[in-house]
């Protein structure tokens, strides 16, 4: 009962699929009907070459799809009155139906480039909002292997036309894109956001007659944080002032707008060379950029510097800092269940309030070129270059 349910659903929310199983079922139909007149008015002919079910099914489907391969043709009157009117109705319903197959293509399309369908692809990177870091980072994801690019979703409320010129600025990239606030749970589920691999919320200037500002991607941020999701979250913010407003146990990252364009800015007017250096660190994808690589278990609880050796020579890599990854600390991993009355009285408190027991909230630190005895962890990973 439920299947039968959900398939009802399904094919409700989907208008092109009822009608084209319409149309395939009343094409049966015909053909079936076709083969049955044609063979009672056949069948006691002795000169008749269709003497069977199969035959007649085979005459119906060749005529009117208007193929006509003549191996089996009805010689009485009645028979070939019957392949006239199949002939004529044949090339009216085919017509028909290859308009509705053009059609559904052409509404799909349509619907695509307006960023009205649903997107199904999973493991794709999700863009919220828009302004020049996006440029940047379909830049930086159309320089890599043709292998390694992901899908790519965008969610803003640009114009048709300027989704067009992306797509045909970025033709080795596959851009699906949904139109409307980002901030909204339901545009959001449109598109796939559950099943992303990466959700970036940028500080959005794709909407018309209004002032971009940093409460709407905090008010997305704060929507996502209640959905189920398994990619992770990086948020892009134009004033650090908001920094406090974000709820940070599900967020990867927050990155502040220009915050580096800003300090590469300042320090080149000391060090005028390392602008440019870093901007090709950053450029590059031929595997000479920045990595975060996880720490091999060999060198868990052992000093930096073997790590540091290991990397060097045997892998060709320079570790330029460690970033530890902090796990988070629930109340009932402080408290067990056979503690005293007071911890249990105090777990109570905590369970009646409804509040969420919470840690540090941040969760990544990084230790730029650490000591050499920095003893390495298990939740450590290794930035190299």
């Amino acid at each position: 009962m439920k299947l039968k349910r959900k398939i009802y659903r399904n094919l409700n929310k989907n208008k092109h699929i009822i009608q084209l199983l319409k149309n395939v079922i009343m094409i049966c139909l015909i053909v079936l009907a076709g083969a049955i007149a044609v063979l009672a008015v056949e069948y006691n002919d002795p000169n008749s070459v269709i003497k069977d079910f199969f035959d007649a099914i085979w005459w119906s489907l060749v005529t009117i799809t208007t193929v006509g391969y003549g191996d089996l043709v009805p010689i009485t009157f009645w028979g070939r009155i019957i392949g006239i009117i199949f002939i004529f109705l044949g090339f009216t319903i085919f017509s028909i139906f290859t308009a509705f197959i053009a059609s559904s293509f052409i509404d799909k399309k349509i619907k695509e480039r307006k960023g009205l369908n649903k997107i199904t692809e999973k493991n794709h990177i999700l863009i919220c909002g828009w302004n020049n870091s996006a440029k940047k980072i379909l830049d930086y994801i159309s320089r890599l292997d043709p292998a390694e690019i992901p899908n790519i979703a965008l969610v803003n409320e640009l114009d048709e036309g300027d989704f067009s010129s992306l797509q045909n600025h970025y033709p080795d990239l596959q851009i699906k894109f949904i139109i409307g606030d980002f901030t909204n749970q339901e545009i959001l589920l449109k598109a796939n956001i559950k099943d992303a691999k990466h959700i970036i919320l940028l500080f959005d200037e794709s909407k018309a007659n209004s002032t971009p500002s940093d409460e709407r991607t905090i008010i997305a941020a704060h929507n996502i944080a209640y959905m189920k999701l398994k990619g992770k979250i990086s948020i892009q913010l134009h004033d650090e002032k908001y920094l406090p407003n974000i709820r940070r146990e599900k967020i990867s990252n927050v990155v502040i707008y220009d915050n580096l364009g800003g300090n590469l800015l300042g320090n080149s007017t000391i060090n005028p060379a390392i602008p440019d250096f870093i901007q090709e660190v950053l450029k590059s994808t031929d595997g000479k950029g920045f990595k975060e690589i996880p720490v091999p278990s060999a060198f868990v609880n052992k000093p930096f510097e073997e790590l540091s050796k290991f990397l060097r020579e045997e892998r060709n890599l320079i570790v330029l800092g460690i970033v530890s990854v902090l796990p988070e600390v629930s109340i009932e991993e402080i408290i067990s269940d056979d503690s005293s009355s007071i911890d249990q009285f105090i777990k109570s408190q905590f369970e009646q309030s409804g509040k969420k027991f919470e840690t540090d909230k941040v969760k990544n630190r990084v230790k730029l070129k650490p000591e050499y005895d920095y003893i390495i962890q298990d939740t450590d990973k290794a930035i190299v270059l």
